[in-house]
C-alpha cells in the first residue's frame, strides 16, 4: 500500500465516521435543548402555582363561633 493509498483510505474512513456520528449527535443536542426548555417551563409553572397559593386571601374570622353567642 502506497502512502497515497493510505491517506485516501484514511480520508474515506474519516468521512464515513463523521457521516455516521454527526447526525445522531446533532439530534441528541436538539433533544437535550428541547428537554431543557420543557424543564424550565415546568419549573415556571410550579413556581406560578406556588405563588398563586401563597397569594390566596385568608378566610376572615370576624364571625363569632356559635357557642360564643350565648
Amino acid at each position: 500500500m502506497t502512502l497515497t493509498d493510505y491517506h485516501t483510505l484514511l480520508a474515506v474512513m474519516t468521512v464515513t465516521l463523521l457521516l455516521l456520528t454527526v447526525p445522531p449527535v446533532i439530534t441528541l443536542m436538539r433533544l437535550d435543548s428541547e428537554a431543557a426548555k420543557e424543564r424550565a417551563a415546568a419549573k415556571a409553572r410550579i413556581a406560578a402555582r406556588q405563588a398563586a397559593k401563597a397569594s390566596l386571601p385568608a378566610i376572615p374570622d370576624d364571625e363569632p363561633a356559635p357557642e360564643e353567642e350565648t
